[in-house]
């Protein structure tokens, strides 16, 4: 998963954000394994492993932080279904009370206006 620097914030699907998670990851391991190699100075190695712990918690804040998003997406989703169902219910209890269609009111007028013509009085 790319970031963009200077445009605007893409979606993300739940399995981009895992690949994304599961790449940086891979790649936080790589770097703890350069920490350890001889040559670095107790001050370098005691740097990287903070930047590493940080980068562990910022990496499980992201996990939590999307499977939060992806729950109240399901919420989300389950709402708008009973939303769905309870409105056609209530379309269907009150079509009987629905106003006529402009054409029945035509019909209807046409056959008042026929009415009157055809009475003598």
């Amino acid at each position: 998963m790319v970031t963009p620097c200077n445009g605007p914030p893409t979606s993300s699907t739940p399995q981009d954000v895992d690949a994304w998670l599961l790449d940086a990851q891979e790649r936080l391991a790589q770097l703890q394994c350069q920490v350890a190699r001889p040559g670095q100075t107790c001050f370098q190695q005691d740097a990287v492993i903070n930047l590493c712990v940080l980068l562990q918690e910022a990496f499980e804040e992201v996990r939590v932080v999307s499977a939060s998003a992806r729950e109240e997406s399901q919420e989300m989703r389950r709402k708008s279904a009973d939303l769905r169902t309870r409105s056609q219910r209530l379309r269907e209890r009150t079509a009987p009370f629905a106003p006529p269609s402009p054409e029945e009111i035509r019909q209807a007028e046409s056959q008042m206006l026929d009415m009157f013509r055809e009475d003598p009085h």
